[in-house]
């Protein structure tokens, strides 16, 4: 039986997306800002509350129109992405090995809002906080 590690994130880009080239190869770099959600009752109605814990995730994507993708991105975008999850090693500043999770994007399209998904200003101003590196 195989077993996939497949990811589904919708979120805001955090930054334009980046073009790179390495190794002969061409690929786009996005960093992407998600919020978790949960149910809480107010009254005899259960709303959805956004955490105010922002999380950041890096994707890159290698499929052969990643180029194409990136023109049609920019910061603050929502998207939506599939993907399966990569860990890389690198070394440190001491020479220890460390891993970085990065999601691979298999498929990856720009979420239209029409005017009552409109995103809020906590979703917007989220997109654009400086984008930590870990």
């Amino acid at each position: 039986m195989a077993y996939n590690c497949k990811i589904e994130l919708n979120g805001n880009l955090g930054a334009d997306p980046k073009v790179i080239d390495k190794n002969g190869k061409t690929f786009i770099a996005l960093r992407v800002a998600t919020k978790d959600s949960y149910p809480e009752k107010e009254g005899e109605t259960t709303v959805w509350k956004d955490s105010k814990t922002t999380l950041w995730h890096d994707v890159l994507v290698f499929r052969p129109i990643a180029v194409e993708i990136a023109k049609k991105l920019e910061k603050g975008d929502r998207v939506e992405i599939i993907g399966s999850l990569s860990y890389r090693p690198f070394k440190d500043d001491q020479g220890f090995t460390k891993y970085q999770a990065s999601i691979i994007g298999s498929f990856i399209q720009k979420v239209e809002f029409n005017s009552a998904d409109e995103p809020t200003e906590e979703e917007i101003s989220a997109a654009s906080e400086e984008v930590p590196r870990s």
